[in-house]
């Protein structure tokens, strides 16, 4: 069997008079009907609005709290040539606010400069020096943007100077919120607060853009969409709106700096997948290993030999980040598969490691190790980095109670940032154990994935694929449909770039699919075997090679019901036969002696009864034959395997061999009356031509002999026993083995394919 990496939850699939409609009224696909149904769209209105957004569909920014004050204080500024400063953040969603609020001044004809703080020198939100240091040089007001919540004392110290602040933000709200003339927030007021409260930060400025622009600033679209999808908003209600309009913006007429810096994505379109994996991670290399001001530049400039320069800086420090990040990882995987392996949340340290890019070496570790991780930098003030945690443990919940003992902390349920003083690292990891107690959880536990529909061979085509399309963008709050297919059989099973990626052919009632399955080549020799069921979890793909169109699934996970065997058993063993990685299972010691030296350094050798100490088995490699069917029944119900394959090689197969008769028993019990002492290495062969009898048959009958103590071995010789008690020669040990035997070979290589997987398939099953 294939045990699935995740733990599918099948959603149900609605079959109501909202599908009916649905497929009425747009035209739509049952199945498209019915995930449409199935997230909430049940209504004519719902779904005209989910599947055809636009700037209509935009709420009013003056229902923000705060935002005609705002607006009224912008505008103030504007008349009396005032100087703003637009207070940004570092990453994407704060670079894209800053150049939205940015440009929307410049529209109005304000005097104002942006300025990112440095992830190094300024640190992350509001900072009294900082903010004092603008003042100084003459700024009259301050507009935060993705940032300004948290900052009460900073923003308070800064009113008190006679320097307005207008907060504009969408993170956690504190306790005490800063005193700033307004807050832009869209949970504020908590008794009635924004109709969506899932902005991000640049949705957020987006919003005071279109207020002071008197019109929904769709010009700034794009820049929305990209700070959206970079911050992982939920996909949904507004933001729906923002991002599939901002990338019909991208795609139809990209920036200058966003079209310089696509030159190295080599897409034909730029998606919400493209933005999240592609171009987000580049534009944060920025902030990590450099000044973000330079990215709010590149989003900004209107000069391509300008844009091309960012951009190509750009794409440096993000191969410069990429290659940061892998060596980091090294050491950090090292910690974890060793001194801390133990640990159900892991606390990774080190030196002269890159705080910018903590949070992506806290992000690969966990999801290599399936645990929660800290990743912190030794540093003059103590211990600085970030974590990420997977659902079932609340990082910010762990950590929130200690925050008065940390130097700083910030974050939510599943990342965080934080520094300890150096002194505090025994005691962070402390919490940490103890939080994971208290939350009850449990570092194996497999993360969900969330089924949408079952589909069929009928369902890869253009009209399904098309109208699937309709539902994205995808990403957070709306995720592409993840759909199970049933295979008959998996054929065609190659690996692809070096073994890492898998693609092979999925047979669904006579239908060939194309299946695709990144970092999954492990999987190839598996995928050889037999199943009683086999499904694959995963999405559908569209693929266009040399004009031709088809289409194919990406897998994200699979099962396997039933025994997984591959079926190579043979009659001549070479050493080919044992070089591929797998575990090598021997019923006979001996046999494993003699075989164990050619078996390849990436696998192991094991005798059957050792295997029960283990918790799973790879692909594991059945060399020889066990003594009886039992063996194999505890070994194949009572140990976990990934794969079988069986040789099931024998030297001299019992099978094949005359059964001992009635008449050979005389022939050979009058030939030793009559020669008492045989020197049996020496005339063994001369005995077997007198007696004309097999060589194979003449060594079982004497060991039948020797069982019942007819003759003794003394000294080479061979020595008949003067009046032997009598004995059924079919009662010895040795028949009884032999019979065995027989039946085993029977069994397990003189039957077919079909005969053998029906067999193992039974022997796997556990006693009752």
């Amino acid at each position: 069997m294939i045990d699935a990496k995740f733990d599918w939850q099948a959603l149900a699939l609605p079959e109501d008079e909202a599908v009916q409609m649905i497929q009425e009224q747009f035209g739509a696909t049952k199945l498209v009907a019915q995930i449409l149904a199935q997230r909430g769209y049940q209504t004519p209105e719902a779904v005209q609005t989910f599947l055809y957004p636009d700037l209509e569909n935009l709420y009013d920014p003056f229902l923000f709290e705060g935002m005609q004050t705002a607006i009224d204080r912008i505008f103030a500024a504007i008349d009396q040539g005032e100087k703003i400063v637009v207070y940004g953040d570092y990453d994407v969603d704060g670079m894209t606010a800053t150049a939205i609020m940015t440009s929307a001044l410049e529209i109005m004809g304000a005097e104002v400069e942006a300025y990112v703080p440095s992830r190094f020198t300024d640190g992350y939100g509001p900072n009294a020096e900082t903010y004092a240091r603008l003042a100084d040089a003459g700024m009259q007001l301050l507009i935060t943007v993705d940032n300004g919540v948290s900052g009460k004392t900073a923003i308070d110290t800064l009113m008190a100077r006679g320097i307005d602040v207008i907060v504009t933000d969408h993170h956690e709200l504190p306790a005490e919120l800063p005193d700033a003339i307004a807050i832009i927030h869209p949970r504020l007021p908590q008794t009635t607060p924004y109709p969506f409260s899932g902005l991000s930060g640049a949705g957020v400025a987006f919003k005071v853009a279109s207020a002071l622009l008197d019109a929904p600033a769709d010009e700034m679209l794009d820049l929305a969409a990209l700070g959206t999808i970079a911050d992982v908003m939920d996909l949904t209600d507004e933001n729906r709106v923002i991002v599939q309009l901002g990338l019909k913006n991208i795609n139809q007429s990209p920036r200058v700096g966003l079209q310089a810096l696509f030159v190295n994505l080599h897409q034909t379109e730029i998606d919400a997948q493209t933005v999240g994996f592609q171009i987000a991670p580049r534009l944060n290399s920025i902030g990590r290993l450099a000044d973000a001001q330079m990215g709010v530049r590149l989003l900004l400039t209107e000069d391509e030999h300008e844009a091309k320069e960012l951009a190509q800086k750009t794409e440096q420090l993000n191969q410069e980040r990429k290659a940061l990040v892998d060596e980091i990882v090294t050491v950090a995987l090292q910690q974890a598969e060793t001194q801390f392996a133990n640990d159900p949340v892991l606390l990774l340290t080190g030196s002269n490691w890159n705080e910018g890019i903590l949070g992506i070496v806290a992000a690969h570790v966990m999801h290599e190790v399936g645990k929660p991780t800290l990743v912190l930098t030794e540093m003059e003030q103590g211990f600085k980095g970030s974590g990420r945690s997977l659902p079932g443990f609340d990082l910010f919940a762990a950590l929130n109670p200690h925050r008065d003992e940390m130097v700083s902390f910030g974050g939510h349920a599943l990342a965080a940032g934080i520094t300890v003083a150096k002194d505090q690292v025994s005691a962070l990891r402390t919490w940490l154990k103890d939080a994971a107690a208290q939350q009850t959880y449990q570092t194996q536990q497999k993360q969900p994935l969330e089924i949408t529909a079952p589909i069929t061979s009928r369902d890869f085509q253009a009209e399904t694929y098309q109208q699937l399309q309709m539902l994205g963008p995808f990403g957070q709050g709306n995720p592409e449909p993840v759909f199970e297919l049933k295979l008959d059989q998996v054929t065609n099973v190659k690996t692809m770039s070096a073994g890492k990626h898998l693609r092979f052919i999925g047979m669904v009632q006579q239908n060939k699919i194309p299946v695709l399955a990144w970092q999954a080549g492990f999987l190839s020799t598996t995928l050889q075997s037999s199943f009683q069921t086999l499904s694959v979890a995963g999405t559908l793909d569209k693929n266009t090679y040399q004009g031709a169109t088809s289409y194919q699934f990406l897998m994200q996970d699979l099962k396997g019901e039933g025994l997984s065997l591959i079926d190579a058993r043979t009659t001549r063993l070479t050493t080919q036969d044992l070089k591929t990685p797998a575990t090598y299972l021997f019923f006979n010691k001996h046999v494993m002696e003699q075989l164990k030296g050619y078996i390849g350094s990436n696998s192991q050798s094991m005798f059957w009864e050792d295997a029960f100490n283990e918790i799973q088995l790879p692909l594991t490699v059945l060399v020889d034959l066990p003594d009886n069917l039992d063996e194999l029944h505890q070994l194949l119900a009572y140990v976990p395997m990934q794969g079988v394959k069986t040789l099931f090689y024998t030297k001299r197969p019992a099978y094949l061999q005359k059964v001992p008769e009635h008449a050979d028993y005389v022939q050979l019990f009058k030939f030793l009356q009559n020669n008492p002492r045989i020197n049996l290495k020496e005339q063994f062969k001369a005995m077997a031509a007198y007696l004309k009898m097999d060589e194979l048959l003449l060594s079982l009958l004497i060991n039948m002999f020797l069982d019942a103590k007819f003759v003794i071995m003394e000294n080479g010789f061979l020595i008949s026993v003067d009046h032997p008690a009598t004995v059924d020669l079919t009662e010895t040990e040795v028949y009884q083995k032999f019979m065995a035997k027989r039946v085993v070979e029977q069994k397990l290589i003189y039957s077919t394919k079909n005969e053998l997987e029906q067999l193992m398939n039974t022997l796997a099953q556990k006693d009752e």
